[in-house]
């Protein structure tokens, strides 16, 4: 078996005395067929072989490609032709003659150039001989400038010239949206923001809308007086997001009637099993045209209404509402990283007013009508976090995790599906987005209520703990109701829910789950 070593160095081929003397650096082209095993041809110029009954090739000679050793069997597999970029060498000894080389400008060492025959890269039957060949000399000096800079050449110039096009449309279309977008906005002079509720997320919110819209008063209207106090004159929400310095702009009050004198959106964030009563205490002062962005996302135990459904029953009329989701933690809002999230509306119009009051250089948003498809995998991502935080407490491996949130994701589509939703929101932003972020994220609260029941602690003593709401404790009963509702089986979900009531130990309910019959994949 015989060894070519053919990148980075000396290329010689001395071994089976394969050796090329070009009188100026050029290509070649090696046919690799271990069967027939071809001899090497030159492909111009006046460049000879020195020995061509040397250079046919065993299925089993190895050669060092780009660092990498193949056999010429697993080559022609992969490669039909290989194209060679040689300098001169000395016909004794099969090493490059650097004085030579030099004298012609060019000290590259001879280097592997690997593709797809010519016929394959650029189409069968495309374009002349001519064309055929240009486009071939071009991914050539694109490797030969890779040897020599030590820079990653990925495509040839032709293609990269397709890539920088493709990206320039796209930047145009961009700029050219974003000054629409810009104009439409200054239409209607931003003012004054109420946030329902001073916890962490509606917080964060409020600072994001006052950081990209320096003249805006944002002002959360809240129940307790001391954080109140701490918020005006700390400029820090002390309880929920003590780290962070919240924008001067950002207020708070007590006084609904204060909050709301002025407000053109009000964002609601006070927690869903306590919204019916906050909204009906200060009905009175909310305009039935101020527009409502719900942020607060679950299943009202009492009624299992979602939001879509509380707010207008609370309110005691219909009013105008976006419900906003999506993978987001407060503290990496707050730490201005990028965030993606969804706004859904039946009013479309007001959609893309949402849109444009949130959308930042850190924040993009995407709207839609489905709202019921984002509202329903907004609620139950949160029960299936706490199951995902049970398979971590009981550290049972990547497998069990990867196992369990696919079965919890289809058991989502299940219901969701029943209840209307679109599967274009189930597989998006506010679906699978919202649910790989809470089952996965370190900073879910619904996910550590999880992996403080799989470690054994009781419910009773984790809820006592937590000053912030984990959503996913109230909507697991809420959900098994919908399934029966709807007539669907959800294992996973009512687990989670048997757990919760004490029924269940963790580790029973994980022996349930894989004691159930097997099934086909739906």
């Amino acid at each position: 078996m015989s060894r070519f070593t053919w990148a980075g160095g000396a290329s010689s081929g001395s071994q089976a005395g394969v050796i090329f003397r070009p009188s100026i650096p050029s290509l070649h082209k090696v046919n690799i067929n271990p069967h027939r095993s071809p001899a090497c041809h030159l492909a111009s110029g006046e460049n000879r072989v020195i020995s061509s009954s040397a250079a046919k090739f065993s299925k089993n000679d190895t050669f060092t490609l780009c660092g990498y050793t193949r056999t010429a069997r697993d080559i022609q597999s992969t490669f039909r032709t290989i194209y060679v970029q040689c300098s001169a060498l000395d016909e004794s000894t099969g090493v490059p003659e650097s004085s030579e080389v030099s004298q012609q400008g060019d000290g590259q060492s001879t280097i592997l150039q690997r593709t797809e025959n010519l016929e394959k890269s650029s189409g069968s039957g495309r374009g002349t001989k001519k064309e055929r060949i240009k486009k071939l000399k071009e991914k050539s000096a694109a490797r030969a400038t890779m040897a020599a800079t030590g820079e990653l050449v990925m495509y040839p110039p032709d293609e990269q010239r397709r890539i920088k096009n493709s990206w320039a449309r796209l930047m145009r279309w961009s700029r050219n949206l974003r000054q629409r977008e810009a104009a439409r906005a200054n239409e209607v002079r931003l003012e004054k923001v109420v946030v329902f509720g001073g916890g962490s997320f509606g917080t964060a919110m409020g600072s994001a809308l006052a950081k990209s819209h320096p003249q805006l008063e944002v002002v959360l209207l809240l129940r307790d007086p001391y954080l109140c106090k701490d918020i005006n004159d700390k400029h820090y929400n002390t309880r929920y997001l003590p780290d962070y310095e919240l924008p001067g702009r950002v207020t708070a009050t007590t006084s609904a009637e204060a909050a709301l004198c002025g407000a053109q959106y009000a964002i609601h964030a006070v927690p869903v099993q306590h919204s019916r009563a906050f909204l009906t205490s200060i009905k009175q002062y909310i305009d039935p045209s101020l527009p409502i962005i719900s942020v607060s996302k679950g299943i009202e135990v009492s009624t299992g209404k979602v939001m879509s459904d509380l707010i207008p029953s609370a309110l005691e009329r219909r009013q105008p509402m976006v419900f906003l989701s999506g993978p987001s933690f407060a503290k990496e809002v707050m730490d201005e990283r990028p965030t993606g999230l969804v706004a859904a509306s039946r009013d479309k119009a007001l959609c893309r007013e949402v849109q444009n009051l949130f959308a930042s250089p850190i924040m993009r948003i995407n709207i839609t009508t489905d709202v019921i498809g984002v509202e329903i995998c907004g609620a139950l991502k949160n029960v299936l976090a706490i199951a995902a935080g049970i398979v971590e407490g009981l550290e049972l491996g990547n497998n069990a995790m990867a196992a369990l949130i696919s079965q919890g994701c289809s058991e989502i589509r299940w219901l969701a599906e029943k209840m209307g939703a679109k599967p274009a929101t189930i597989s998006g932003l506010s679906g699978l987005g919202d649910i790989m972020l809470t089952c996965y994220g370190s900073l879910s609260r619904n996910r550590s209520v999880g992996v403080r029941l799989g470690k054994g602690e009781a419910l009773s003593d984790i809820m006592a703990s937590s000053s912030q709401v984990a959503e996913g404790v109230p909507t697991a009963g809420a959900v098994v109701s919908l399934a029966r509702k709807y007539r669907v089986q959800l294992p996973v979900l009512t687990a989670v829910a048997q757990v919760l009531n004490g029924h269940l130990s963790a580790a029973e309910a994980v022996a349930e789950i894989m004691n159930l019959p097997q099934i086909e994949e739906r």
